[in-house]
């Protein structure tokens, strides 16, 4: 302990401390747990997993492990880990630490709405479901401290990038079963990553201090101090003053015109979720009338460089495809749909189209709830709800139709299909099964997959992928975001203003 801090003495007496602000304080930062985006830039910058993500240049590389082999077959992996890996306290990064992270997301009792990320892993689903008791059976295997083996049901060929999500970063199970649920609190979390939780102030800031047991970075920053404020006006008059040398929460729209805008590469997609559990949207013909009748090109916003319309779920980044697997506007066959669907629209059936409140899915679902009731005449009750409200109808399944967005967690095309399977998802929000469309998306048929729930029966409809950004002073470089727009700042160097 003695050693430790002189370590972090030595290491603040001479770095720079990096000021920033983050809009909701996380009540968790149990990574195999609670923690879900709004807390997730902490946990990024505190651990890591087996593999990361250059995000200037997208390629997957070993983080705490240090290869990966794979089978003739591909389902079997065996990654190898750094022997120079060290968790903050100095004791060594074990296999056995994600066998235990792996295990705890996998659990009946589990806390964590990721497990289903571990469902291609041999009989993960079977323990998760208490088919089967014994994890021993699961393939997962620490084989010994160095060495880690993940058995699959079928052929995987790049399962790894998984590993780079956060509920799959390892964990100190001996130090969860020693403090109970304040494993993760600052004075008692231990890090795998580049930085250390030194303090938290409940409702105000937190103090990140550099992992001395990390690898070297380019970094001069060895202090992050975070407020938590979600207050535009306040954070955006910081950053004017140059307090914060970059921010994140903030108008895309407007931002987008000032000369301190950069981009994010987001993996987001907005949709159209049909409930198939509600009539008449349990008739494959009647949802393919409403798809039919909406035309994303007059639903965007004019000029918008926040959005790009989708012919597919997946984002060309992952899966490039030239087909179109989304339900194209036409209005002839949208009324030739409605017809063969034999529905008889009276006053018992009612069209709930669910929407949040924020922008800009209140004005866009507008303006499909409009289109639906010019083009095929079927009245629309367009439901605009706050963020709880939203999330408690669309789990109860009380609505018709709602407009969602999905941002990639994993960096896999896989990822963009998984919220929609009666096999993967915790929370099928279209409500349906489909064994062909789960099949596909196991056996890594994505474009299969995409066909099935979108064009050929119309349960999902693609709309849009978004655009993001932030705002960045020329006082701080080597900044990145990853995917879902979380700040990666291990190797960030601030410059004299």
């Amino acid at each position: 302990m003695t050693l430790l801090l002189t370590l972090l003495f030595s290491i603040s007496a001479f770095g720079e401390t990096l000021k920033m602000n983050l809009p909701i304080q996380p009540v968790t930062l149990d990574w195999t747990g609670g923690v879900n985006v709004s807390y997730a830039p902490l946990v990024v910058n505190l651990c890591e997993g087996l593999f990361s993500f250059d995000q200037k240049t997208s390629k997957l590389s070993p983080a705490i492990a240090v290869s990966v082999q794979k089978s003739k077959d591909l389902k079997e992996y065996t990654f190898k880990i750094n022997e120079t890996a060290k968790w903050s306290d100095g004791r060594p990064i074990y296999a056995k630490d994600f066998v235990d992270g792996w295990q705890r997301i996998l659990s009946p009792q589990t806390t964590s709405i990721y497990y289903y990320y571990l469902f291609d892993i041999e009989n993960a689903r079977e323990y998760h479901e208490k088919k089967i008791k014994s994890f021993d059976e699961v393939g997962i295997h620490a084989v010994n401290d160095r060495t880690l083996v993940v058995r699959f049901k079928s052929a995987q060929t790049e399962w790894e990038a998984t590993t780079a999500f956060w509920p799959l970063f390892p964990i100190r199970k001996d130090l969860i079963e020693k403090f109970g649920n304040n494993w993760w609190v600052a004075g008692t979390l231990v890090s795998s990553g580049p930085f250390i939780l030194s303090s938290q102030e409940t409702g105000k800031k937190a103090i990140l201090k550099r992992n001395p047991y990390y690898k070297k970075t380019p970094s001069n920053v060895d202090m992050i101090e975070i407020d938590f404020n979600s207050n535009q006006e306040v954070t955006m008059e910081k950053f004017k003053k140059k307090e914060y040398p970059f921010l994140t929460d903030i108008n895309i729209e407007k931002a987008i015109k000032e000369k301190e805008f950069k981009p994010i590469p987001l993996l987001r997609h907005y949709v159209i979720a049909l409930n198939t559990n509600r009539f008449p949207f349990n008739n494959p013909n009647f949802r393919l009338a409403i798809l039919s009748s909406i035309n994303p090109k007059e639903i965007l916003p004019k000029d918008s460089k926040q959005f790009s319309l989708a012919n597919a779920m997946i984002p060309p980044a992952l899966f490039s495809t030239k087909e179109d697997t989304a339900v194209s506007f036409d209005p002839v066959k949208a009324n030739e749909y409605l017809k063969k669907s034999g529905v008889i629209l009276n006053k018992s059936v009612k069209i709930e189209f669910l929407s949040g409140i924020a922008e800009p899915f209140a004005s866009i679902s507008k303006k499909i709830a409009e289109q639906i009731e010019k083009n095929i005449n079927v009245p629309v009750k367009l439901l605009i709800m706050s963020t709880k409200e939203f999330e408690t109808y669309s789990n109860l399944g009380e609505y018709s139709m709602m407009m969602i967005s999905w941002t990639a967690k994993a960096r896999t095309a896989k990822d963009f299909l998984f919220p929609y399977s009666g096999y993967y998802s915790s929370n099928n929000r279209a409500k349906h099964t489909n064994e062909e469309y789960d099949q596909a998306i196991i056996n890594n048929d994505l474009g299969k997959a995409q066909k099935i729930i979108s064009k050929q029966t119309g349960v999902i409809q693609p709309l849009f992928f978004e655009k993001s950004g932030y705002l960045s002073h020329k006082t701080i470089k080597n900044l990145q975001f990853d995917h879902i727009g979380l700040p990666i700042l291990k190797d960030v160097v601030l410059l004299k203003k």
